[in-house]
């Protein structure tokens, strides 16, 4: 039986583009080895022949076979949209090629008087990459294809899992296959060096603050912390007078950590999901977060670009609560968007009865009343409309 992981529902906040490249990388470098068959040796990892640097970043991108880069590839996919997705590219990069070349470097000085051998594949990276999902996102799922193969019999279907138990369930099976060969250079050794790579570091970054997991990394989990809520965790915290300081501390680094992911997100034109990190630091900080105007006003004019229309609304919204005196243009674009997307035509009145002709010109004036002429007959004929909020 085979298992081909191919989905993750773990957040993503960054586009995977490390992930794909390295993808794409390893497939042309299979393709080319094909050709040129001759070229394999000098790129794979030598053991037993003294240290070759070079040697440590090329080994990770020859596979011996098919299986052995299907495997890898969906591997990397999945666990790379876990890594990449809460890092971004150029953390992804770095992190990739460092445990390759660091894996494969312990690798040929550890393995120096052993008889000349090679090694070879990403599986030592992607066993980093398992272990740090693992501990940076424990509870989110995996989506699995399973497929069975006797003789010409073939049967398959899908599953999903918890990282934990897709991850911890490989893990073992490394573990065993290489006590019961005695712990020597194996497949399963470097799978194991890579995974035990991949925890130091995930673990050194999440003390360090480098990474967000929201309160869901294995340490938060396995304290139930990320169960309570944001007022829950701070009164837990503060219950140690010695940690309060320090608690202060890290909540303004991370409102200031995630202002810059917000900028960052923006820039690279997401603004759907600057918008729900936005809404996250709400929750979490009801009092104390507060979004520049012009962050605000990016996330909008980025949805609307996009055409999310359903999405720009509550920045909109929170616009006109928090700049009153500037919202006369923002109130003649949310009525449009209330009217000719959302079918609201009765909301759409209320918004646009709030305008300030006084900050608008000639031209904002016919549109604001056009729109309220094709409004009102509209919200007419729509009883059932509850123009509720007080917009």
């Amino acid at each position: 039986m085979f298992f081909f992981p191919y989905g993750t529902d773990a957040p993503l906040y960054h586009r995977p583009v490390i992930t794909v490249l390295m993808i794409v990388v390893n497939v042309y470098v299979f393709l080319a080895l094909l050709v040129y068959p001759d070229q394999a040796e000098p790129l794979m990892l030598a053991i037993g022949s003294g240290l070759h640097p070079l040697q440590w970043l090329t080994a990770n991108f020859v596979h011996a076979d098919l299986s052995h880069l299907v495997d890898n590839m969906f591997a990397l996919w999945v666990f790379g949209l876990v890594v990449e997705g809460k890092l971004g590219w150029w953390k992804m990069l770095l992190l990739f090629l460092g445990i390759g070349c660091a894996e494969h470097a312990i690798v040929q000085w550890v393995m120096l008087g052993s008889p000349l051998r090679h090694c070879l594949g990403a599986s030592g990276i992607i066993f980093g990459l398992m272990a740090m999902s693992l501990i940076w996102a424990p509870a989110n799922k995996i989506q699995c294809l399973w497929v069975l193969l006797v003789f010409v019999f073939v049967r398959f279907g899908i599953f999903e899992a918890t990282v934990t138990s897709f991850v911890g369930l490989f893990l073992l099976l490394q573990l065993v296959v290489a006590i019961f060969t005695g712990l020597t250079l194996s497949s399963e050794m470097l799978h194991l060096t890579g995974a035990a790579l991949g925890f130091a570091v995930a673990i050194a970054m999440l003390k360090l603050r480098l990474v967000d997991c929201e309160h869901w990394d294995a340490f938060s989990v396995w304290a139930e912390r990320h169960t309570m809520t944001p007022e829950q965790r701070m009164q837990a915290e503060m219950k140690n007078p010695k940690r309060r300081n320090q608690q202060e501390i890290r909540e303004q680094a991370r409102r200031d950590d995630m202002l810059q992911k917000i900028r960052l997100l923006l820039r690279e034109g997401q603004p759907a999901i600057a918008a729900k990190a936005h809404e996250r630091m709400q929750q979490e900080f009801p009092a104390d977060w507060h979004l520049p105007e012009e962050g605000l006003l990016a996330i909008i004019r980025g949805l609307r670009e996009k055409k999310q229309w359903a999405e720009a609304i509550p920045p909109m919204v929170e616009y006109l609560a928090q700049y009153p005196e500037k919202a006369a243009l923002m109130r003649l674009e949310l009525g449009r968007i209330l009217l000719a997307v959302e079918n609201r035509a009765a909301q759409a009145l209320k918004v646009l009865a709030k305008v300030d002709e006084r900050a608008l010109d000639d031209h904002q004036r016919q549109f604001l009343a056009k729109l309220r002429a094709m409004a009102e007959p509209l919200a007419d004929q729509s009883p059932l409309e509850f123009a509720d909020q007080d917009w």
